[in-house]
């Protein structure tokens, strides 16, 4: 029988709906049987998510998505294997989380400049973890009535080019490759397609990167570009669904293969005996 997977979800502990326990019991409805919590710029999760997933008969590959820079252009990096307890990375990502607050807060001085008053206390409720961001100013811009859906936030204000739109203040590519790899995971490129950076793979590959996301919802149309560009640079494919809602979600619908960690596995393996 083939083991599904889904190396890419998250949590309430940074941009998702749901709790760890009631992701995992989405998850074992699916019949998928091993998966990576990747919230942004946090383990914390994975203080209850192991003991979850072991009762449930769930693989729990652990994992993280950083965010990152490149002139200007968002760039998020997947992690996985990382020790989630690496003392260096806990204190880079307390920095990070720092950042994450000040471009909140950036983006709500701009939006009061356009009529739209928003307290950053309304915004810290839609945030049960440490990773707030555009996602939780969106629902507080919905509760308030100012936009009539989740998505109109992020068209009319929040998005890159929109009025409330504020840079990331992150890490640079090299730097965030360099921490997962110094906390003896494996560096992964994020949704290529969503990013419209294939001009940086390979400033990747020369930084450490060891996987591309061939597999995602958001590059179903683009398979075999990524397969070809994951063949030139010799880099692991890997999968997920960037779950974050129920209500749009492609959580169960991409048919991964358990080859993908396998791969993973090997290349972590290779490494550590070099």
């Amino acid at each position: 029988m083939e083991v599904l997977i889904d190396l890419h979800l998250h949590t309430l502990h940074s941009d998702g709906e749901l709790a760890v326990e009631a992701l995992f019991n989405l998850v074992a409805s699916k019949n998928i049987s091993c998966v990576s919590i990747t919230d942004h710029d946090t383990f914390a999760a994975y203080d209850v998510a192991p003991k979850i997933a072991e009762s449930l008969g769930v693989e729990l590959i652990p994992g993280i998505e950083v965010s990152s820079m490149d002139n200007g252009r968002d760039v998020h990096i997947l992690g996985y294997f990382c020790d989630t307890q690496n003392a260096e990375f806990l204190a880079a990502l307390g920095m990070q989380h720092k950042r994450r607050k000040d471009r909140v807060l950036a983006s709500l001085e701009k939006l009061r400049k356009l009529g739209l008053g928003i307290d950053y206390e309304l915004v810290e409720r839609f945030c049960s973890g440490v990773s707030i961001g555009r996602p939780h100013i969106a629902f507080a811009m919905l509760e308030l009535g100012y936009v009539a859906t989740f998505q109109e936030a992020f068209d009319r204000y929040l998005k890159e080019g929109a009025p409330a739109h504020c840079p990331s203040m992150s890490f640079t590519c090299e730097e965030a490759i360099s921490l997962i790899k110094r906390a003896g995971g494996l560096a992964v490129m994020a949704h290529p397609e969503y990013t419209k950076a294939d001009d940086l793979i390979p400033k990747l590959v020369d930084w450490g990167i060891e996987g591309i996301e061939v597999y995602n919802y958001k590059t179903a149309k683009n398979i075999k570009k990524y397969r070809k560009i994951a063949k030139k640079y010799n880099l692991a494919e890997t999968g997920g669904s960037d779950f974050h809602y129920k209500s749009f979600s492609a959580l169960g619908e991409q048919s991964l293969s358990y080859s993908i960690v396998e791969e993973l596995r090997a290349r972590l393996l290779t490494r550590l005996n070099s």
